[in-house]
């Protein structure tokens, strides 16, 4: 397979219409093609979400769509594909070559407007190459993948098998600066880096195969990701740490456009989850045929109610919990043995439900999991679950009372 995608001198980068696609269908183009997946969608105000099942999909064959695609030849298998903070430069880094293609948006426009073609693939016309060109940077590299921006006119470009980042000028195409990662990187990152108004401070190196750089724990080691600072002339490494699971791509910003953002608490008063408890007093248990419902209440450090009887074997119990504190930083858990789903961490203000369907006879513990207090430990309760031909009726205690 690698003989076959690697063969050509040129593959290619496909640019796309998708104004022209999005009208088409929008006129009732397309073929729908049979699928099944869900559409998920999150009320905030809420706190739940509505799955609708779709069962089919809109396909659109680009050659029913004349002008939609068009081909950029870029040298040699081009993995990364980045587009520059201006919207210009289209920069295709072949993992085959040791020079890095940048095409320009403009000439792009301009040799589909004249049609300055070099035959076709798939149906797809071919703009020629040296119409499209807008300069090649000579790195001297090997195995370019991807490139970030940092708003200074200045492209920074992973070397996965040379393991560096190099960084070259916007225009001139001349290398600036190259530093070693060590290790064999591939992604990269600069805040706002793939925008069009980066925040072109530092760089990390997202790095894989780090084999020797951490304490062997096992059979898979910790890969690595490196921050330089770009602020000067020169790339500077500031810190090493590690990562877990392989670093593949990532997205940042300031902190401080974040923090002031950041959501401390649900307010309680604004809280409209259909299972909501919005004072202790509300909670309740309530049976409807084998489907029972458990309107709980948590606060530091209990649950209303911690303890409830008459769930048989075979019930569907749903935990509708409702987490009172108003305070930041204070979620509260929720465990169940014997649940087949996840455990809830359910944050201040919000309402969140749990599925447990029993399977035997006895009496089964629920507690918090996260640490809320001193008295986390004492944030308990138990379902009391008799046969399913019992008639133990439905009762609900807090704290035996």
């Amino acid at each position: 397979m690698e003989v076959n995608s690697s063969q050509n001198d040129k593959d290619f980068i496909a640019a796309i219409n998708w104004k022209k696609v999005e009208e088409y269908v929008r006129n009732g183009g397309g073929t729908k093609m049979p699928a099944e997946y869900a559409h998920n969608v999150y009320d905030e105000h809420t706190h739940t979400a509505t799955s609708t099942m779709k069962k089919e999909v809109i396909t659109v064959n680009p050659l029913d769509v004349p002008g939609a695609v068009y081909f950029l030849p870029t040298p040699k298998s081009p993995h990364g594909c980045d587009v520059d903070p201006s919207g210009q430069y289209i920069i295709g880094n072949g993992k085959l070559s040791a020079d890095l293609t940048v095409h320009s948006f403009d000439k792009m426009i301009a040799a589909i407007e004249g049609e300055k073609f070099d035959g076709e693939a798939y149906g797809i016309p071919i703009l020629k190459f040296e119409d499209v060109l807008a300069g090649v940077v000579k790195s001297g590299g090997l195995g370019p993948l991807h490139t970030e921006f940092d708003g200074k006119g200045n492209a920074y470009t992973t070397f996965f098998i040379s393991s560096e980042v190099v960084k070259w000028k916007l225009g001139t195409w001349e290398v600036l600066d190259r530093q070693a990662t060590f290790y064999s990187v591939g992604h990269l990152m600069i805040p706002g880096g793939n925008s069009a108004k980066p925040f072109g401070k530092y760089v990390v190196a997202l790095n894989k195969i780090t084999k020797d750089r951490y304490l062997p724990v096992g059979p898979e080691m910790e890969h690595s990701a490196q921050i330089y600072d770009i602020s000067g002339d020169k790339m500077e490494l500031i810190y090493d740490f590690p990562t877990h699971g392989e670093p593949h791509y990532a997205a940042g910003i300031p902190a401080d456009l974040l923090a002031p953002k950041s959501k401390k608490i649900y307010r309680l008063d604004e809280n409209e989850h259909p299972f909501a408890v919005l004072n202790p007093s509300e909670a309740r248990v309530e049976r409807e045929g084998n489907i029972v419902h458990v309107y709980m209440s948590t606060i530091r450090s209990h649950f209303t109610p911690d303890n409830i009887e008459g769930v048989k074997v075979g019930d569907k119990v749903y935990f509708h919990i409702t987490n009172h504190e108003q305070d930041f930083d204070v979620p509260h858990g929720f465990a169940m043995i014997g649940q087949n789903t996840s455990e809830l961490l359910i944050m201040p203000g919000q309402t969140k439900t749990s599925l447990w369907e029993p399977k035997k006879v006895g009496v089964w513990p629920f507690y918090c999991t996260d640490f809320c207090s001193a008295l986390h430990q004492e944030m308990q309760g138990y379902v009391r679950v008799s046969p399913a031909d019992s008639d133990v009726p439905i009762t609900y205690t807090l704290g035996g009372e």
